[in-house]
């Protein structure tokens, strides 16, 4: 097997269902693959509706894993030499999936673990590909000082980026985002595929420091293009506690284990002051309700 291609499916039918026909769409000829969607104990229907796509394999998990622990279900049913993690709000408009590859099996690019492609939302506009792995010294730039030294912050410190022309159609990232990772199976074999310990966010940065850490890199395909749905609707007003919940904590522990515990208590308490005072300044209570979720992460 050349590909296995994973989906993660939590009560998003259309959206999977849309994700996995794309991939059929633009199946590549040359290659061997098989569509493997992991299903987080979804109750909207899904399970009878993928259990019976003979063209995928269904697996249902009675629990709700999380990103990370229900992606290593399907990495561990691969015996594929390569797996491609695709959201299921993500979905294809070309054939990616034949550029990863021949991209990953050059030989010059036996050193990289993970590349993906130029993420554009629903409406077309460039989107989050992924970034520079996070450190303390982005923490501290964000709460203002980077407005003083913007280009460089956006090439070097920033850890959520869109891809801009000057870097050329090549070239390595810190971070690609978990919307869509090709990931060598040899390396995830060497290094460890997702850190249990996540349930959701920051689990892809966390497994790409890993990557890093072992030598290996990770690139942008910048003219091959997924596209990810997320953010392209309009912001609804308000905030949804639970995924600033999961998103603080998240944040936490990719600190805590690639940089240490005092790194993680000092990267929270700079976020937390940070939103005290947007919520000063801009005299909006959501970020007084932000900084209290993220000063509840300390530990």
């Amino acid at each position: 097997m050349d590909v296995s291609i994973i989906i993660v499916n939590y009560n998003t039918l259309d959206l999977t269902a849309n994700s996995i026909n794309s991939i059929f769409k633009f199946a590549p000829e040359h290659l061997d693959f098989e569509v493997i969607v992991v299903d987080n104990g979804s109750i909207d229907g899904s399970k009878e509706y993928f259990a019976n796509d003979v063209r995928i394999t269904y697996i249902y998990s009675e629990e709700n894993l999380g990103f990370g622990r229900a992606n290593n279900i399907g990495i561990e049913k691969s015996d594929a030499k390569y797996v491609f993690l695709l959201n299921s709000d993500a979905y294809l408009i070309e054939d990616v999936i034949s550029r990863f590859y021949d991209f990953m099996e050059d030989p010059e690019n036996g050193n990289v673990a993970c590349c993906g492609a130029n993420v554009i939302n629903g409406n077309g506009d460039n989107a989050v590909i992924g970034g520079n792995l996070p450190t303390v010294k982005e923490s501290i730039a964000r709460i203002g000082f980077a407005v003083f030294f913007l280009p460089y912050y956006k090439r070097y410190l920033a850890s959520g980026i869109k891809h801009f022309k000057e870097r050329g159609n090549l070239y390595e990232i810190g971070c690609v985002t978990g919307a869509n990772m090709f990931l060598r199976k040899s390396v995830l074999n060497e290094t460890g595929a997702f850190d249990k310990d996540f349930f959701l966010y920051y689990e892809e940065t966390e497994m790409s420091f890993r990557f890093k850490k072992h030598g290996y890199k990770s690139f942008i395909l910048a003219d091959s293009k997924v596209v990810h749905l997320e953010g392209s609707s309009s912001k609804k007003p308000g905030i949804n506690k639970v995924v600033e919940r999961y998103y603080s904590q998240g944040r936490y522990l990719y600190f805590e284990k690639s940089h240490g515990k005092n790194s993680a208590r000092l990267v929270t308490f700079i976020f937390g002051v940070q939103s005290l005072l947007f919520g000063i300044l801009k005299f909006n209570k959501i970020h007084f309700t932000r900084a209290k979720i993220i000063f509840a992460t300390l530990r």
